[in-house]
């Protein structure tokens, strides 16, 4: 008897802790996804030329802005701090009030919150600002980069109409390496 026992609190016990380490399992495969997603700003960054004047409001920052809900965590800031482009230091801004979207470089909507694009556009219209989202309604509502997952890896796609409304130039390089997007 206490064999069965003994047995039965085994199996019990990996039960248990197969059930409580299957959603750590799930963070970390997000978390794995958000920083390819955060390494990834860094090279985008490399590879879009903002106009100098744009600059001037951040004092020389380069600014990404994540609105809505930040599924990043502490990982855009560890993976970006320290790190310049052309003499550019990052800056995280996180839910900036929509007035002041235009002095962002890069605007991050999530998943949850791609479909606030639309009402957002007429704020990153003023200035230089590349859209970042997830999701196909993103690009269709005239979002510049959509990220998306094939076969379990980070991919993106450009929207090059999009990108060519504003006077930011992206590198042949990095369209090399998007799928572009055709409405």
């Amino acid at each position: 008897m206490p064999t069965v026992v003994i047995r039965f609190l085994g199996v019990f016990l990996l039960i248990v802790v197969g059930l409580i380490g299957q959603p750590s399992l799930n963070r970390a495969e997000t978390a794995g996804e958000y920083q390819v997603k955060a390494a990834f700003f860094y090279h985008f960054a490399n590879f879009v030329d903002w106009p100098h004047s744009t600059f001037t409001a951040t004092n020389g920052h380069l600014r990404i802005c994540v609105m809505g809900q930040d599924p990043f965590g502490p990982t855009l800031d560890a993976t970006l701090s320290k790190k310049s482009v052309r003499d550019h230091p990052f800056e995280i801004l996180r839910n900036p009030p929509t007035s002041n979207l235009q002095h962002c470089h890069v605007l991050y909507l999530p998943a949850s919150d791609s479909s606030q694009i639309h009402a957002l556009r007429p704020h990153v219209a003023k200035g230089d600002v590349l859209t970042v989202g997830e999701t196909l309604e993103f690009m269709k509502q005239g979002g510049m980069v959509q990220f998306f997952l094939d076969d379990q890896k980070v991919q993106f796609a450009v929207n090059t109409d999009a990108v060519n409304q504003t006077q930011l130039k992206v590198s042949s390089k990095l369209l090399r390496l998007a799928k572009i997007y055709r409405p």
